[in-house]
Parts: structure tokens; sequence; C-alpha cells
């Protein structure tokens, strides 16, 4: 059965195939005596063990995210109040009994809670909104049916409340395999959800949800309808989110739920949408997250399959012929060391150039757009009036200043992003191309001259059978002999995977824009202004429209000059962001690469030398034992085929 007929079903059972396959890989790979190999297997099966599906849920604040989870969930698991209610990711996730735990910042270990307290603990305190919580993160087990199927749903804090909530959201939206991106229905699309839709959302094919659908007159619905989905078309075309537009009613749908009322819950539109999720999940995402390892342990299994005719020929090999090449093999054997340290320290050279390019090119953005944060403050939008009433002119004042302020990081914030998507993604794309080039064709002479060596230790009847080409470039074979965990990164753009430049296009504009939260967080620039700019302003005794320009002119040359005084240190710490996230597994992977090749022949020519000095008996057995593995990898190669394809055609 495909995944497309079976659903979440069949994704898990061809998951479960998969990892069984690779079990088998891995314990022939010990067998051999590869424990490169081996290790490879594990954090492949580690991988396919803990990667779940995240569907992660976002919107403005108060548009009913925790009801329609709730509703998913089909129980009262998350916290809802009637003002902005979560402050921290709140992670659902299967458990055979209810449970909960928090998450504090750094730490070793979560503590446990009671699921009754989450509502206390993890929602925003309206008394003191600029606190920020002492947890990062809540994850709450419960016994759902929705969860059981490896699905991880996220509720995130609402978007536009608060800065610093807004930070949380952002730094885990990068793992999403699905993004749910609620509005309400009776006024969709507002200025910061188009903003954060065009800024954070580009890489992703969100479901757009439309709750409170229920609020709506019958007769008006087509045209809220027609209206919503215009509005997004407009920013993303036509074509691309068809079929991707839910109108929902959460509160009916959670009730229907807890009721057992299946009618109700189809007609809340929850239903519809639930089975969209998860033909998209165990279909486009099930294809992205398990071609990578699969081809990964192909990519093992090619190379065991190689290694072992190989060791039989060393075999073959008469003692004294065997010691004789292997002596007059060292210092080849040294070259390619010495080739390989230099190809490490190319690739890290790259890497740096490639950080320090991003570095620079962020770092003179920066600089220039500081020049446009004067426009910015006088376009800001603002609630709050300042009024004429000489009591209550500095208190306002001061909501005005943080209003203000705020509304320029965010500007910039939405520059920014926008910049790295049209701009910078451009420049690291053409520069991970010449890259991978240059790498590949130096791969590719270390491997030459690698069968040159291993060709030259055994009999020369016996060289044919150990000098098979291979189907995929070097460097895809070397990414894919480390654990293929780059594949879904800016390494598989690198090797031309299909879903892999994509995918490492979601890291890089959330690298660049976490590391300027400075501007956003309640304890960065806005508070500053707040304290410093409006004590200055409110010297002059005027109030007004006089009052509010002079403060935007004042905020806006204070925000100008820090920008331009940090935009050096936040370039570096979010070009290092990205270099951490992105290049420095793929020059690790190439690394390891290299070593293993070589641990590898040093391991199976003193295989080989150790069962001959052990005599023909131990030689015969280590022959029987090969010829069986050859065989076993053929057919695991075999089935790890009918994967590769089953999922390619998909």
């Amino acid at each position: 059965m495909s995944t497309e007929q079976g659903g979440y079903e069949a994704a898990a059972g061809q998951r479960s195939r998969l990892t069984g396959i690779g079990r088998q890989v891995g314990e022939i790979a010990s067998r051999i005596g590869n424990e490169g190999a081996a290790g490879t297997v594990t954090t492949l099966l580690e991988r396919l063990d803990n990667d779940a599906f995240h569907v992660m849920v976002v919107g403005d604040f108060k548009r009913g995210k925790s009801t329609f989870v709730n509703a998913l969930l089909g129980a009262q698991v998350l916290p809802v109040k009637a003002t902005p209610a979560t402050a921290v990711i709140t992670e659902v996730r299967y458990g055979d009994t209810r449970s909960a735990q928090l998450w504090r910042e750094d730490a070793a270990a979560p503590e446990s809670v009671d699921p009754a307290r989450l509502t206390d603990l993890i929602t925003v305190n309206n008394q003191a909104r600029d606190e920020r919580n002492p947890y990062v993160k809540a994850e709450v087990f419960w016994p759902l049916e929705l969860c059981r199927h490896n699905v991880v749903l996220i509720d995130s804090p609402g978007l536009n409340e608060h800065a610093t909530r807004d930070e949380i959201t952002l730094a885990h939206l990068v793992k999403a395999d699905a993004v749910i991106f609620l509005q309400h229905a009776i006024a969709p699309m507002s200025i910061s959800e188009s903003s954060f839709l065009t800024s954070y959302l580009d890489a992703h094919d969100p479901f757009f949800v439309f709750t409170y659908f229920d609020a709506i007159d019958p007769r008006d619905r087509d045209d809220v309808t027609h209206s919503a989905r215009r509005r997004i078309t407009d920013l993303r075309g036509d074509d691309r989110d068809r079929d991707r537009f839910h109108f929902v009613d959460g509160r009916s749908a959670l009730r229907a739920r807890e009721a057992g009322d299946a009618e109700g819950f189809r007609r809340s539109g929850v239903a519809e949408l639930e089975e969209a999720l998860e033909h998209y999940l165990s279909t486009e995402r099930h294809k992205v997250k398990l071609l990578s390892p699969a081809r990964a342990l192909r990519g093992v299994t090619s190379d065991l399959a190689r290694s072992v005719p190989y060791e039989l020929a060393l075999l073959d090999t008469r003692t004294e012929d065997l010691e004789s090449r292997w002596q007059a093999a060292q210092e080849p054997l040294r070259a390619l060391r010495e080739q390989a340290r230099q190809i490490t320290s190319d690739t890290r050279n790259q890497t740096r150039m490639l950080q320090d390019r991003v570095e620079t090119l962020l770092g003179g953005y920066l600089a220039t757009l500081a020049d446009r944060v004067p426009v910015f403050a006088a376009e800001v939008q603002i609630t709050t009036k300042l009024g004429m009433n000489p009591i209550k002119v500095k208190e306002r004042a001061e909501k005005v200043a943080r209003e203000i302020a705020e509304g320029i990081a965010k500007r910039v914030e939405e520059k920014v992003a926008e910049w790295v998507r049209t701009s910078l993604e451009p420049v690291v794309h053409q520069d991970l191309g010449r890259i991978a080039g240059q790498l590949d064709g130096e791969l590719a002479s270390f491997e030459a001259r690698l069968d040159q060596l291993r060709v030259q230790l055994v009999d020369p009847q016996d060289a044919a059978s150990i000098g098979e080409s291979q189907e995929e470039a070097p460097l895809q074979r070397f990414l894919a002999g480390v654990g293929g965990f780059v594949f879904g990164g800016v390494a598989g753009g690198m090797v031309g995977a299909r879903f892999g430049a994509r995918e490492a296009l979601r890291t890089m504009p959330m690298a660049v824009v976490i590391a300027l939260a400075w501007l956003l967080t309640p304890f960065g620039l806005p508070t500053l202004i707040a304290a410093t700019v409006i004590h200055g302003v409110w010297q002059g005794g005027q109030s007004g429209s006089r009052l509010e320009q002079r403060m935007r002119e004042a905020i806006g040359r204070e925000m100008a000059t820090r920008i331009t005084m940090e935009a050096p240190t936040q370039a570096r710490e979010a070009a290092q962001a990205f270099a951490d996230a992105t290049m420095e597994p793929f020059a690790t992977a190439v690394s390891s690469g290299l070593d293993d090749r070589m641990t590898e022949l040093t391991r199976a020519v003193d295989s080989a030398r150790t069962a001959r000095e052990q005599g023909v008996e131990a030689v015969e057995q280590r022959r029987s034992e090969l010829k069986q593995l050859e065989d076993e990898l053929r057919r695991t190669g075999e089935s790890i085929g009918d994967i590769v394809d089953e999922l390619a055609m998909m």
C-alpha cells in the first residue's frame, strides 16, 4: 500500500521497513569490522527513531490557536484564556499517560509538573506583560490519536503581541514540517500577518486556517472566503497554495470531539483540514524526511558491498606478497593522508570565506538600512494619542515612544528578512555551487588515488573486481557515507538533492533575524529609548502633534545610531549562526569521510594479514563469512533500492 492510500499508517510502515534494514546493515558493518560505517548507521537509526512530524500552529495573538489545537487533539489539553495566553512554545507529544514537563533556558533536564498547573505556569501574566516567563518550552504527553502517528503538535505564542514571544516562535519555525497559519475569518491578513507571511513563510507551504467562521452570516461566507483567498494569492501567486485554505469553527470542533459527534466535527471544517494535513505529512513531508536517510543508507551499503570483494582479494594474496606490497604502500598512504588534510583545510577555508562574505554583506546592508530608520519612524502607525492633558502627557508619551520604537524594529526585521531572501540567498547559492564543483574534483582525485593504491595491494587477476564505478558523484557519496544528515541543509542543495536547496533556505533568514532579536526584546532598544530619549523630549514641555513629531525624530535618530553601531556585531553573530547550522556540519562530514576511507583500507589489510597468520582454516572461515555477508548486502541493497524507488515515485 502506498502512503497516498494508507496515510500515517503506510508512512509508519515504510519508515519501519527502512529502520529494520538499517539495523541489518549496521550488523553487517560490525561483522565486517567497519566501525565507521557501523557508526554512520547508528546515527541514521537515531535520526529515524527521533524524527517526528512537527506541525506548528502560528498566528497573531487571540486568533484561537490553543482552542484550535485542542480541537485537533480532541481534548482540552492546552490552556485557553480570554486574554493573550500562551507565553512559551508548547509541544504536544504522544504518551500512554498524561504528563507534562517544562524546560528552563540552558537547563540540562526538564522539570516534571502536573498538567493541571500549565495554565498558571506557561500563560502570559497580564499584570506584568514585559516579564519574561522563566520557561522556554513546555512538553505535554497525552494519549492522543493524532500524536500516536509520530506527530508533534506545536502551539506557539501569539505573534505581534510581544517582541520576546515573537522571537520564541521564529526560533522554532525552522524545524516545522507543516505550518498552520491561523487567522480570524472576519478580519484576515492584517498588516502584521501579511508581513509575517512574506518574511518568514516563503520557504513553507502553510495551511491557511480561518477561525470563527461560524460568526459570519451564511449569506456573506462566499464573499469572505473569496476575499481571504485573494489577499493571500496576491502575495504568493495564484497556484502556489491551491487547496490550502480551510474555514473552521474551532470551538464547535472541540465540543464535537469531546462528545464523540463525528458529524458535528465534520461540519466544523476541522475534519477536512485534518485529512489534508495527514495527506501532506504522509506523502510530501514523509518523502523529504525519509528519502535522505534512505539514500544515505544505500550509500553505506554500496561502500560495504565494494569492500567485501576487496577483502576477499586480499585473502587470496600470498602472505609475503601482501607484506611487501603493504610496506611499499606506506609512502603513497602518507601522501593520501596529506591530500586528505589539504582537502579538509581547503573545505574549512571555503567555509570561513563564505561566512566572512555573509558577514560583510549583512553588515553593509544594516549600515545602509540605518539611514532609512528616520523614514520608518515617520511612517509608523501608532494607536496611543498624546492628547492635551498635561497630567497624562508623560505617561502617554512613554507608550507612544514604545510603539514607535517597536514599529521601527518591526520594519527593520521585515526589511532584513526580505533582503536575505532576495539578495543574500542567490549569492550564497552561487558560492555553494562553486565550492561544490571544486570539492567534487578534489574528492574524485582522492578516490582515484585511493583506488589505485588498493589495486596495487592485490594480485592482478583480482584487480578488476574491486574498481567498480559508482553512480553518485564523489561529494554525494561522502555525505551519504557519514549519515546524510546534511542532505536536508545547505549540502543537500550543493549536491542537487531534490529538496535540499529549499530546506536550506529555511535556516538562513531565521539565523539572521534571530541574531537581530535585540531590536525586538522588551529589554533591548525600545525600552532603552523609552527610558532615555523620552526624558529629553519631555523636558521641552510640549504636547500634541508637535511632541509626537519630535519623539519620532529623536527615536529615529537614536535607533539609526544604535543599528549603525551594532551592525558589525550583529552581522558577525548572524554569519556565525548560519555557518554553525549549515556549513560546519558539511565540512565535518567531508573530513570524517576522508578519515573513514583510509581507516577502512588499513582495517581490510590488517584483517587479511591476521587471518593468514592464523593459518588456512582461519582464512577459509573469514572467506566463508565474507561470502555470506556479500549475499546479505546484495539483498539489503535491493530492499533499500525498492524503498528509494517508492519514495521517488511519490
